[in-house]
C-alpha cells in the first residue's frame, strides 16, 4: 500500500475514533423506534429517519412501499405496510459495492434492566432491542461513510445501501423484494450481520418452518369416550418426530465448515404449540404445534421437506381418529459463498488490519438475507457486522468500541477494494 493510502485510511479512523459521540447519538435515535416485528410496527417512522440520516451523508435515497397486494399475498395486515430504503453514494467508479441491513427488531418481552427502547450507555455498552441485531451495524455503516466524506476523498466503490424490512420473518418483502424487483445495481455486497469479530461469514443454513395442526373432536371430559383428543394424537406424532430428531446427529449428516468445524442439522418441536377453545374439563379437539428443521449447506431443502412430512404422516397413520394438516410457514435455502473469490479474501484483509488477527471464515448457524444477494442476485458476498450480545434476549447490547471497530473494516474496505 502506497503512503498516501495509508495516509486517507488512517485520516478516516481517526475520525471514526474522534466520533464516538455521534456513534451513541445515532444509535439511540435508531434503537428509540420499536420497528418490532411481528407484526411490523413503526416501519414508516423507521425508514424515514433512516432516510433522513442518509441525505446527512450526502446519498440519494428512495423508499419503496411493498404493493398493498404483495403484502396481503404474503400474510401481512394492511394496517402494517412494508418500506424498504435504498440509498446511493456514486463516485463514478467501475464497481459498486452492496450494503444491506434489516431495521426490523424482534419483540421485547421480559424484565429488561433498562426499557428495551429505552437506550441507555453504562459501561460502554449500550443497552437495547435491536442495538446488536441489527442497528449497531446499520450505525457503523453510517460512520464509516461519514468519515470517508469528511476526509474529503471518494472510495474506489459506488456505494449502494438497502435498509430493509422483515429479515426476522424470513425477508420476503424486505432483502428479497428489493432484490426480485431489481432494486439493486451493484457488483458486490455486504450483508451487515452473520459474523463478527475476527470472523468473516461466508454463509447461513437453511430453515424450514413447519406447522402441524392435529384436527380431533370435542367433547365433554365427563363423556371422553365421545370425543377424538387431538393433543394425545399430537404427542404421538410428536414422539415420532424425536426419533427422527436423534437421528439428525449421525456421520451421514455431518458437515465440515470450511474451518473445519463439524456441524449437524437441527430440528426444533414446539417453539410454538397449543389449541383450540381448550378448558380443563373438556377433550380438546384441535391441537398444533411448530417445527423449525435447520438446513446444513450440503442438504437440499426440498429432500429434507419431503423427508420431515413423511415422519409426520408416519406418526399421524399410528391415529386413525385425528386428521393432521402440515402447513409451510417459511423455506430458506442454505447459501455459501466460495472463500477463494477474490472479494471475500480482500474484505478479511480489512478485518485483519483493523483486528489485528488473521480473519478466519465461517458459516452461521442461523439465518441471514444474504442468501437473497448471492443465490438470487448472483453477487459474491460476505456477512460481516457487530458483535452484538444477548440479540432476542433480555437486556441486548453492543459494545460502543466494536461498532466503531466494524466502522473502520467498512470504511477500509471501502477504501482499499478488490
Amino acid at each position: 500500500m502506497d503512503n498516501r493510502k495509508e495516509t486517507i485510511i488512517l485520516n478516516a479512523f481517526d475520525r471514526i475514533e474522534r466520533g464516538g459521540g455521534r456513534i451513541l447519538t445515532r444509535l439511540r435515535k435508531l434503537v428509540a423506534i420499536p420497528s418490532v416485528n411481528p407484526p411490523g410496527e413503526r416501519y414508516f417512522e423507521m425508514v424515514s429517519c433512516l432516510q433522513e440520516e442518509c441525505i446527512k451523508l450526502g446519498m440519494k435515497t428512495e423508499i419503496h412501499q411493498v404493493p398493498k397486494k404483495v403484502a396481503e399475498a404474503a400474510g401481512v395486515a394492511a394496517e402494517f405496510p412494508r418500506y424498504n430504503l435504498l440509498a446511493r453514494w456514486d463516485v463514478g467508479a467501475s464497481k459498486t459495492l452492496h450494503f444491506n441491513a434489516h431495521y426490523d427488531v424482534v419483540p421485547a418481552p421480559g424484565s429488561w434492566r433498562y426499557g428495551p427502547f429505552d437506550p441507555c450507555e453504562h459501561k460502554g455498552w449500550l443497552y437495547g432491542r435491536g442495538s446488536g441485531d441489527m442497528k449497531g451495524s446499520i450505525v457503523s455503516l453510517f460512520t464509516a461513510i461519514d468519515a470517508i466524506r469528511m476526509s474529503g476523498v471518494k472510495p474506489v466503490f459506488n456505494i449502494e445501501c438497502s435498509l430493509t424490512a422483515d429479515e426476522e420473518t424470513g425477508g420476503q418483502l424486505g432483502a428479497g423484494y428489493v432484490v426480485n424487483e431489481g432494486l439493486i445495481d451493484a457488483d458486490y455486497t455486504v450483508v451487515c450481520e452473520g459474523a463478527a469479530g475476527t470472523r468473516v461469514g461466508l454463509g447461513h443454513n437453511g430453515v424450514l418452518w413447519l406447522q402441524c395442526h392435529v384436527k380431533g373432536k370435542s367433547a365433554h371430559a365427563a363423556r371422553p369416550e365421545l370425543g377424538r383428543n387431538a393433543f394425545e394424537a399430537m404427542t404421538e406424532i410428536v414422539h415420532g418426530l424425536q426419533r427422527y430428531k436423534n437421528q439428525l446427529s449421525t456421520s451421514s449428516r455431518c458437515y465440515r465448515d470450511v474451518n473445519g468445524k463439524k456441524r449437524y442439522p437441527t430440528v426444533t418441536i414446539g417453539g410454538v404449540f397449543g389449541g383450540v377453545g381448550q378448558k380443563v374439563n373438556t377433550v380438546p379437539g384441535d391441537a398444533m404445534f411448530s417445527l423449525d428443521r435447520r438446513i446444513l449447506p450440503n442438504e437440499h431443502l426440498s429432500h429434507v421437506e419431503r423427508e420431515l412430512r413423511s415422519c409426520i404422516s408416519l406418526g399421524a397413520a399410528t391415529q386413525p381418529q385425528v386428521r393432521c394438516r402440515v402447513e409451510t410457514a417459511l423455506r430458506i435455502e442454505p447459501c455459501v459463498t466460495n472463500a477463494n473469490l477474490p472479494m471475500p479474501q480482500s474484505f478479511a484483509k480489512s478485518v485483519k488490519v483493523v483486528r489485528r488477527r488473521v480473519a478466519e471464515f465461517h458459516t452461521t448457524n442461523g439465518f441471514t438475507d444474504l442468501h437473497y444477494f448471492v443465490r438470487d442476485a448472483g453477487l459474491p458476498g460476505v456477512g460481516y457486522g457487530v458483535d452484538g450480545d444477548r440479540a432476542h434476549g433480555v437486556d441486548e447490547r453492543v459494545r460502543l468500541r466494536d461498532v466503531a471497530q466494524t466502522a473502520k473494516i467498512y470504511s477500509h474496505f471501502m477504501l482499499t477494494g478488490i
